[in-house]
């Protein structure tokens, strides 16, 4: 018998990945957003991912505010496709998306900083995250 993915087949935890937090002094580049940026980097020992399924911008900032993420040269921010859906009038998302962004120049001093717009969506009219991404533009 095979002894599997998980190393020795009667030790069943050989081989998974722990999920605390990993301390890093510094990263090339840090990945933050919801669940679409999940598997970004995924390869790339340089970059590290943050990912907050269905976080808005609003809950990011408060995570931005709230936890020591580290420092990196690069900071890629993905927000706006949950807040697309909360707001009917997109000038709501963008004093959300500003506030965040201005939390993340305090938070991030010296890290190029890098938004990320609204990606297309099945359950979104394109229009919509056009004017979108306009408007963060």
């Amino acid at each position: 018998m095979r002894s599997g993915y998980y190393g020795q087949k009667n030790d069943r935890s050989v081989g998974l990945r722990s999920t605390g937090q990993v301390k890093t002094v510094s990263d090339r580049c840090l990945v933050l957003g919801d669940s679409i940026v999940r598997n970004v980097g995924a390869a790339k020992p340089n970059m590290r991912v943050e990912c907050f399924p269905g976080i808005k911008a609003d809950q990011l900032r408060r995570v931005m505010e709230s936890r020591d993420l580290g420092s990196a040269d690069t900071v890629i921010i993905h927000v706006g496709t949950n807040d697309i859906r909360r707001y009917r009038d997109l000038d709501y998302m963008l004093v959300e998306v500003y506030d965040l962004v201005t939390t993340a120049k305090e938070k991030f001093q010296g890290s190029r900083l890098v938004l990320s717009g609204v990606l297309r969506s099945e359950r979104m009219k394109w229009q919509r995250i056009g004017a979108a991404n306009d408007r963060l533009e």
